[in-house]
């Protein structure tokens, strides 16, 4: 995209991912405002940096026939007021996926995909890459200290690293140089309709690889076979067994079998670009994990508090195999917000047993995705259920609100016990008024 001092408004400039590109689209030189209908940390560090932004529900006054272009989150309906408005002044209007694809298509780009782990590993490639002098362009699904603490970078080279998420199939519009599949589970199920659908897109996604560039996935992942891309593509497998697993073991500080996969699959990315084994090994050494990814907030009761953003049943067992390995023999408390009516209800069996390093579940009401929350709920299924079967197991309890959880933590939790709080809904808050952090 060429520079300009073109007028830029974001619909829904407070997600993780529409905040990254609004930063990108100012650094760039255009004029950016935006409009949020919460207020949140992202929303109070674009102010900061000069972006104007609205935290109201809409917000129309802010487009008028100075707007050249209107970005909206994947949330926003075409009848929002905003888009009406912007419609009517014939502004040009991309969702999110569009405008980052524009960039994609203009730079050299290192796009992550999987169900599991994008963040992570597109955090450690990108700090790779700035190790090795490449001075990308960063978006990301997370904040990372290395950024201070940001979502975005800007770089001056020709090199992109992005999350390239799947939900709506939003990845399809990217074109990458080199496509990285951490893994491939079914996930989404609100809106593809089954492990085919999920398989057959993720296939399209690798299909746009282009010609001499990478695709670098787990040898491993049986489904990732099915999807690979036949031709004018050069493939590199990673494996949690294997010697690079044995160096990378031996380097990086956050715990888990999964993040040991995240960089594997970063280091194998380096290997493609030809960056030095030392760079690499420096990079990973000095990554010191993400926001809300095993996240330590501080003390509650003299027990140490983390946050994860783990909502799928794979990611909670992940995060608490990894508790489980710093913590041997401590009482881990898991408090868990099912994320999405939907979700819940198709993997609730799976629900049901990803807690098993856990000692003590709790589960919060479930927490309602705006926009996405068409399927009827299932009483069988939900919230309530869920700690209900699993305290056929194990001590659990379900929580009808946050302040609910809170009780229960101060009336149960013990000197030098773990409390995990994980969840990609507002659980999140949870953590902070229990640590005031």
């Amino acid at each position: 995209m060429k520079k300009s001092t073109k007028n830029a408004h974001f619909i829904g400039i407070g997600g993780i991912g529409m905040s990254a590109l609004a930063q990108w689209y100012k650094r760039d030189g255009w004029q950016v405002t935006g409009s949020d209908g919460d207020q949140s940390i992202i929303t109070d560090s674009l102010k900061k940096s000069g972006i104007k932004v609205s935290i109201a529900t809409e917000n129309s006054k802010m487009i008028d026939a100075k707007t050249d272009l209107i970005v909206y989150s994947n949330a926003v309906p075409a009848d929002h007021p905003e888009r009406v408005k912007a419609s009517a002044f014939g502004v040009t209007e991309l969702s999110y996926p569009q405008a980052l694809g524009q960039l994609t298509k203009s730079k050299k780009t290192i796009a992550v995909s999987g169900t599991h782990g994008k963040s992570t590993t597109t955090a450690m490639a990108a700090l790779i890459l700035i190790e090795a002098g490449f001075d990308p362009t960063v978006i990301i699904g997370t904040r990372i200290p290395q950024l201070r603490n940001n979502n975005f970078r800007f770089g001056k080279s020709e090199w992109l690293v992005i999350e390239a998420d799947e939900y709506k199939e939003a990845f399809l519009n990217y074109s990458p140089y080199l496509a990285v599949a951490t893994n491939v589970e079914a996930d989404h199920l609100d809106y593809y309709k089954g492990y085919t659908h999920v398989k057959n897109s993720f296939k399209k996604f690798f299909g746009k690889i282009k010609k001499g560039g990478y695709f670098v996935a787990n040898a491993k992942d049986v489904f990732l076979k099915e999807v690979l891309p036949k031709s004018g593509v050069k493939k590199v497998l990673f494996s949690i067994n294997s010697k690079r697993a044995e160096r990378l073991a031996g380097i990086i500080r956050v715990p888990g079998r999964h993040n040991l996969a995240n960089a594997l699959a970063a280091d194998a990315v380096a290997e493609c670009l030809k960056i030095k084994v030392q760079i690499r090994n420096r990079a990973l050494k000095n990554f010191k994990g993400t926001w809300r990814r095993f996240e330590y907030k501080g003390t509650f009761q003299s027990a140490k508090v983390y946050d994860d953003y783990a909502h799928h049943p794979t990611e909670i067992k992940a995060v608490l195999q990894a508790a489980r390995e710093l913590y041997p023999t401590e009482t881990i408390w898991c408090v868990h917000q099912p994320h999405h009516t939907s979700r819940l209800q198709n993997l609730f069996s799976d629900f049901v047993g990803s807690f098993d390093e856990a000692d003590k579940v709790i589960i919060l009401e479930t927490y309602k995705v705006k926009g996405r929350e068409n399927e009827e709920a299932n009483p069988k299924r939900s919230a309530q259920a869920l700690a209900k079967m699993i305290s056929k197991e194990k001590a659990a309890l379900y929580a009808a609100t946050q302040d609910d959880v809170i009780n229960i933590l101060r009336g149960g939790v013990q000197k030098n016990d773990i409390v995990l709080i994980t969840g990609a809904g507002d659980i999140t808050d949870v953590a902070h008024k229990l640590t005031k952090r």
